[in-house]
């Protein structure tokens, strides 16, 4: 048994003149495609929240022999949420089924900005575990109660266990 190879012949010139590419499907569905991402793009919704890192801190910093002031901070909890400075606690108020009272904070938040001079700075101090949402609307609450400088942080689970 002898195996035939066919040697491929190439196309004439009459078929190469009638082989057209026809991209019309491909054109209606980029049409669609660029109408549907545009439609996307609308009701896409961009939330920014504006808030400044501290300075740096080098070796001019330790040798100033003034004490750093403790600033005005919002502690979330599991359990409640404190309004600090420094070592005291100012205010607590409970979390009851895991609601914070946004309320009661406000009213809170903008009595201490009245009494004294935090030259608008405050700083939110959360626990792992906490929302974002939470921590979003609370540094929020802060801006609606006077504080033009929003600070972030983390808190420690037990604050007394660092002493």
């Amino acid at each position: 048994m002898q195996l035939k190879f066919f040697r491929a012949s190439k196309p004439s010139e009459t078929l190469e003149d009638e082989i057209e590419l026809d991209i019309t499907p491909l054109m209606n569905i980029f049409i669609i495609l660029v109408a549907f991402l545009i439609s996307m793009a609308i009701f896409t919704k961009l939330a920014i929240v504006e808030f400044t890192l501290p300075p740096n801190v080098d070796s001019s910093m330790n040798n100033s022999q003034e004490k750093p002031q403790p600033k005005l901070t919002v502690r979330i909890d599991k359990q409640y949420v404190g309004l600090v400075l420094g070592d005291k606690l100012l205010d607590s108020l409970p979390v009851v089924n895991n609601s914070i009272p946004f309320d009661s904070l406000s009213l809170r938040l903008q009595a201490r900005s009245s009494e004294t001079d935090f030259k608008g700075e405050i700083v939110v101090a959360s626990v792992d575990q906490i929302p974002f949402k939470t921590i979003v609307k609370t540094m929020d609450i802060c801006r609606e109660a006077g504080f033009s400088k929003v600070g972030l942080s983390s808190a420690t689970t037990d604050p007394g266990a660092l002493q």
